[in-house]
């Protein structure tokens, strides 16, 4: 999602989550529990990037969205999101990899195919 596109109350809000997020992971640090450090650093750089957009808003130098461009960009981004799922492969859950191959496989008709190249590097086999 474009951080430039919020308004500002989510953009504050956006920041208060960021900064309490920061704040978990220093006391993590400090207490030799984090795992990953490099979290610090792009929350850090979060930060600064919500900071410079409301900086920028107060100095009129950004502009806040109107309420209708912050509602046809969250309309795309869904319109976006469900082609996307759409788009993934579905996956099965329970079945061992080569049954789930299979009934895939089977589905689109892609199994005589897998077939055949099987048989063809058989007989190139046989032949050397």
């Amino acid at each position: 999602m474009e951080i430039r596109e919020l308004p500002s109350e989510e953009l504050q809000t956006r920041l208060d989550e960021v900064k309490e997020e920061l704040f978990n992971l220093r006391f993590q640090h400090a207490t030799g529990q984090l795992e990953n450090y490099s979290r610090l650093g792009q929350l850090r750089k979060d930060v600064a990037r919500l900071r410079s957009i409301q900086r920028e808003r107060e100095l009129g130098i950004g502009s806040e969205p109107q309420p209708e461009e912050v509602e046809r960009s969250r309309r795309r981004r869904e319109r976006e999101k469900e082609e996307d799922d759409a788009d993934a492969p579905r996956r099965r859950r329970g079945l061992r990899r080569g049954r789930a191959e299979e009934a895939e496989a089977g589905e689109t008709g892609e199994l005589e195919a897998t077939e055949a190249s099987e048989e063809s590097a058989e007989e190139v086999e046989e032949e050397q």
